[in-house]
């Protein structure tokens, strides 16, 4: 009878969800699981730093879906990947994260002077939805069913194995082990609303003379993004996307107003029925009155995975519980039968109109910028012209990523990725390398502002060591400019600001020394040929742009970001 360790038992269990790759530093504590890896075409990624890993895990899952694993050794590679798991609880990232710790003999209680002896299990409790110890190697399987299963029941979210080095290089029997398949011990069918709820989300939506949709995250999960698009296009109203679900609507679609523009305010505060799909109507979607109709009149129905998502934020009129795709599909079909047809689309073209005059006013300072460095929003505006629309765009930084937001448009569902509901500095460029790992065919990019590539700019290296081709356009202004501009509304000279100026750092040169490829630019005129070279590479690339720190100061939607962090100066 053949007998495997325990390192490969739990390899087995990864192929059996489909796994694709470990993210994970080697480590001794875990050596028979890298070793099993290429057995079952497992591919081992090592980033430079653990938390690094955790966000090129949640690049993998952003761009594609897939449920990514991490490893990390006990102690500190352990305490290491503590920042990436908690950024990927707040993005609602389903990590498999998995720590390597010490001998079963001296941990759960650890004794007072166990080399790299800690309490792993609490330390995650707090951070991720479910943990768990295996203590059993014949329960191995079974706790990875179940962290898999919780990692996506509700909304998804990483959970945390740790594991015992005595586990991984034990022995078992293989015929002593059962692995399931995965439908046979969680659901892989999506949750739709009942009956009765959908009979009255439909005749509200029948019955609206200006109805407003909104789709969220939970859109892109599902892979709901064209029946969201035939719902707008059966109804042909209104529809806007949050911050974080971008790509959940092609950007020159004839019915989306761009999320942050007046045109978009205005549809919320006058929509009769507003119907969310996939989003907790957070802080930034702008949970204050002036954004909102009459919260006695206006019927939001918020429609989330998770129960509790809903009427968290802000007052609604009915929620529901279900699967966003599962209840657009629902839904429409619904619609459908009731006879419902297409409006004339006059709300729609006025705030269409409102919108683009919002837009005017906010091109305005960049087209009249007449600097001797490069304003932000051309940098940003070229580099989607070089990339193309279907492009993987990486957003970082303060006010970079704002105007990456504002000015980048998407035509592909999971094209725009950032950090935002935890707005976790450097998560740029190891996303860049996570979405290229899982997009291998598809071109990736990072904007990013100059203070957050400092935090992961080494995993250049891993990007170089793995194939990954990626270009990171580094926006080199030479100031931590969010913290500036707040500082500057308490002193009055931008030389009594404390710790918001950064060296003037050659970012082309650091990543010609790791083997890039790097170029330099100061001038507008040729920017895009720069970015094309970078583009056109072999090799990862990195883009060192002098952008002009005054525009970057006061970005576009600084006013609604103040009110995320300070609440409504209305309602105040």
């Amino acid at each position: 009878m053949a007998k495997i360790t325990g390192g490969e038992l739990l390899v087995k269990c990864l192929q059996k969800e489909g796994v694709k790759r470990i993210i994970g530093i080697t480590d001794a504590s875990y050596q028979p699981v890298m070793f099993s890896c290429g057995k079952y075409n497992i591919r081992w990624i090592a980033p430079r730093h653990e938390a690094a890993g955790a966000h090129m895990a949640e690049g993998i899952y952003k761009s594609s879906g897939e449920i990514p694993v991490v490893m990390a050794g006990a102690g500190p590679g352990m305490a290491n990947l503590v920042s990436g798991i908690i950024c990927a609880r707040s993005e609602g990232v389903p990590i498999i994260a998995i720590t390597g710790a010490r001998r079963k003999e001296v941990i759960y209680p650890a004794k007072t002077g166990v080399y790299q002896g800690m309490d792993q299990l609490e330390i995650f409790r707090p951070i991720t939805k479910w943990n768990a110890v295996v203590h059993d190697l014949e329960r191995l399987p079974e706790i990875i069913q179940m962290a898999f299963r919780e990692a996506v029941a509700g909304r998804p979210g990483p959970v945390h194995v740790d594991i015992s080095d005595t586990i991984l290089y034990e022995e078992i029997d293989d015929s002593k082990i059962t692995l399931l398949e995965p439908h046979q011990y969680r659901a892989v069918n999506p949750p739709v609303p009942s009956e009765m709820d959908l009979d009255d989300i439909a005749k509200l939506i029948s019955r609206s003379k200006n109805p407003l949709l909104i789709a969220g995250t939970g859109v892109l999960n599902s892979e709901g993004t064209q029946v969201f698009i035939e719902l707008i296009e059966l109804l042909n109203c209104p529809a806007t996307t949050t911050m974080a679900a971008r790509s959940a609507l092609p950007n020159d679609h004839p019915n989306l107003i761009f999320g942050y523009s007046n045109g978009a305010f205005a549809a919320r505060r006058e929509a009769d029925v507003v119907l969310a799909f996939g989003t907790c109507l957070g802080e930034l979607d702008l949970p204050f009155a002036k954004y909102w109709g009459d919260i006695n009149t206006q019927k939001i129905i918020q429609v989330d995975i998770d129960p509790r998502n809903i009427g968290a934020n802000w007052p609604i009129f009915k929620g529901v519980v279900g699967d966003a795709k599962a209840t657009l599909k629902a839904l429409l079909n619904r619609l459908k039968t009731m006879g419902v047809e297409p409006s004339e689309g006059v709300h729609l073209k006025h705030y269409k109109e409102m919108e683009q005059e919002w837009f005017k006013t906010e091109r305005q300072p960049i087209d009249e910028y007449v600097g001797e460095k490069i304003h932000p929003a051309r940098s940003v505006e070229i580099a989607r012209e070089v990339f193309g629309p279907d492009a993987i765009n990486v957003g970082d930084g303060g006010n970079t990523s704002l105007y990456n937001g504002f000015f980048t448009t998407f035509t592909k569902p999971r094209t725009s990725l950032g950090i935002f509901e935890f707005g976790h500095l450097g998560t740029g460029i190891p996303y860049a390398v996570g979405a290229k790992l899982a997009n291998p065919n598809q071109d990736v990019y990072c904007i990013t502002g100059d203070g957050a590539a400092g935090f992961n700019f080494m995993e250049l290296a891993t990007a170089l060591r793995e194939k990954a081709k990626i270009t990171v356009i580094v926006h080199a202004e030479e100031s931590w400019c969010m913290e500036e501009i707040i500082q500057l509304t308490v002193v009055d000279n931008p030389a009594k600001t404390i710790a918001t100026t950064q060296l003037p750092i050659r970012w082309d040169k650091i990543a010609e020394a790791i083997g890039c490829y790097s170029e330099y630019v100061e001038r507008l005129d040729e920017l895009q040929a720069a970015i094309t070279r970078a583009k056109e590479s072999e090799l990862p690339a990195v883009v060192c742009v002098k952008t002009d720190k005054q525009s970057n100061l006061i970005p576009p939607g600084a006013e609604q970001f103040e009110e995320v962090y300070s609440g409504s100066l209305d309602e105040q």
